[in-house]
């Protein structure tokens, strides 16, 4: 069996684990907390009263069934669960009330945050307002690295996509004003590998302002392929680029295709590497 195709299987096995898992969470009951169960299938596995939860307004579970994120966005807060024992392993405070993201890694070895920081250990780089994207193991609950290159231009901020082989990841930072660059990462260590820069405007493009467009296209969607090898960036004005996802450099152009079509091109090209 090919290696590519035994880790494909391996990674499969975990995410039916939690395929079942759900949880239920009753605000105000008793009043001032919440009770939440945690399910499998029909099955409870544990229940837990405590204030926090009533400020969770999502939760995820990771792959192999054995973690729970309860994510309190608006109070600036993450809740760390083990769902085997029914404990609380940990609260992840920001210094702001936005949680800007927060995902487990496919392995379910790490976990990926992003709001103002943990106060017991901030980034002394960066001003506190300013979100620290972050790298966890959830072996030791200790942070392993920051999310994001020096010149800020393209980090973790709740969009992520991993290659098939769980070893590298890809951010693609958008907002209402703008889009930027595609940067990728190494999933296991956090470490920085490049960024794929805006694409450069056909000449004679013009900007929505009627103004020349000069600085480039920025990307909203990226998938890697699935040894991590290549990477496939969608733009904002439709084209489709391949890169090197060890320079990011150019290997070919595939056109501007239809919405639909570029989306099947992004998930084919994340499956087979095509």
């Amino acid at each position: 069996m090919k290696p590519l195709l035994l880790a494909l299987l391996v990674a499969a096995l975990p995410s039916q684990a939690a395929a079942q898992l759900r949880t239920d969470i009753r605000k105000d009951t008793p009043p001032g907390q919440a009770t939440m169960r945690v399910y499998d299938g029909g099955k409870l596995l544990f229940q837990a009263t405590t204030q926090g939860l009533n400020a969770v307004t999502e939760s995820k579970f990771s792959a192999d069934g054995r973690w729970l994120l309860n994510i309190a966005d608006g109070q600036g807060y993450v809740q760390l669960w083990d769902v085997e024992n029914g404990e609380r392993v940990r609260t992840f405070l920001g210094t702001s009330f936005r949680v800007n993201g927060a995902d487990f890694t496919p392995d379910s070895q790490r976990l990926l945050l992003d709001f103002s920081g943990d106060r017991a250990q901030p980034d002394t780089k960066r001003p506190a307002y300013f979100p620290s994207p972050s790298l966890w193991d959830l072996a030791t609950l200790e942070r392993i690295a920051f999310l994001y290159n020096d010149k800020r231009e393209s980090f973790y901020d709740g969009a992520v996509q991993f290659s098939a082989d769980g070893r590298r990841m890809v951010f693609v930072r958008t907002t209402d004003y703008s889009s930027g660059p595609a940067s990728i990462w190494d999933a296991y260590s956090g470490r920085y590998i490049t960024t794929v820069p805006r694409l450069p405007y056909p000449a004679g493009t013009r900007s929505r302002w009627g103004g020349a467009s000069g600085s480039g296209a920025g990307a909203r969607a990226a998938r890697l392929s699935p040894d991590g090898g290549r990477v496939l960036v969608l733009y904002v004005d439709g084209r489709l680029a391949e890169y090197d996802a060890d320079t990011a450099s150019l290997l070919r152009l595939r056109g501007k295709p239809a919405e639909a079509q570029a989306r099947a091109q992004l998930d084919t090209f994340a499956r087979t590497g095509k």
